[in-house]
């Protein structure tokens, strides 16, 4: 499976009608395209350089989506929207899981930048690391770390973190304010610390989602195989 978000900022003053019209356009390209189910959302008050709308799609392959590109582009250039930040990437299961059963009704994304210099072994521990938060935040039900194939926008974004969490409260409170998070995953943003290589600013966007948006490898027992 090959995967795109684009979190698309839109210009000022923008009303609502525009704001319908550009979504349905949006919409209606990525069914044309044959992408099932496609997201396109607005983002939900809290987001940091998120966009005001928050668009996910989901190919068979790489090169079904690159047969597509333009057409979704295309769409993608409406005069309201101002700025792009956007992500392909392999959604391969790998490194994620789904918790079951249990409802999802919000869906985030964190799009961040690795910085050049980072070692492998440095990557890969922070890899490690944020894999482990869902072990420990029950309202995490699905997840899945992808490195980037295609990014453009503000940075050259090497990592996307997904997650889809029971409800707004779970992403805000549990996510956000667990020790976890802050004691072992936040090393790696903070300018102070020495392990920091998270580099230019992240995107941190979420939006309500009527139905499942990640679709890794079931969990299997009570524990995540991988974080």
């Amino acid at each position: 499976m090959y995967k795109v978000t684009c979190l698309l900022r839109l210009g000022e003053p923008t009303d609502e009608m525009t704001t319908d019209i550009t979504v349905k356009r949006i919409t209606a390209a990525a069914e044309a395209a044959g992408v099932r189910q496609p997201l396109v959302a607005r983002t939900l008050p809290g987001v940091r350089n998120g966009g005001d709308l928050l668009a996910h799609f989901r190919f068979a392959s790489k090169s079904d989506w690159l047969s597509h590109r333009n057409a979704v582009d295309e769409a993608m250039a409406a005069p309201a929207i101002e700025h792009i930040d956007s992500v392909e990437y392999t959604g391969d299961g790998r490194s994620g899981r789904r918790r079951s059963p249990g409802p999802t009704t919000v869906y985030r994304t964190l799009l961040l930048r690795v910085d050049d210099a980072a070692s492998p072994a440095e990557i890969a521990r922070f890899e490690h690391a944020t894999l482990q938060m869902p072990q420990h935040i029950p309202a995490i039900r699905a997840w899945q770390l992808s490195r980037v194939d295609r990014a453009a926008g503000t940075a050259q974004w090497t990592h996307v973190w997904e997650q889809e969490f029971t409800d707004l409260d779970g992403l805000l409170g549990p996510y956000m304010n667990h020790p976890v998070h802050w004691a072992l995953v936040d090393q790696w943003f903070d300018p102070e610390c020495p392990q920091q290589i998270v580099k230019d600013r992240i995107c941190h966007s979420f939006c309500a989602i009527p139905a499942p948006v990640i679709d890794p490898t079931p969990e299997s027992g009570s524990a995540a195989e991988e974080g």
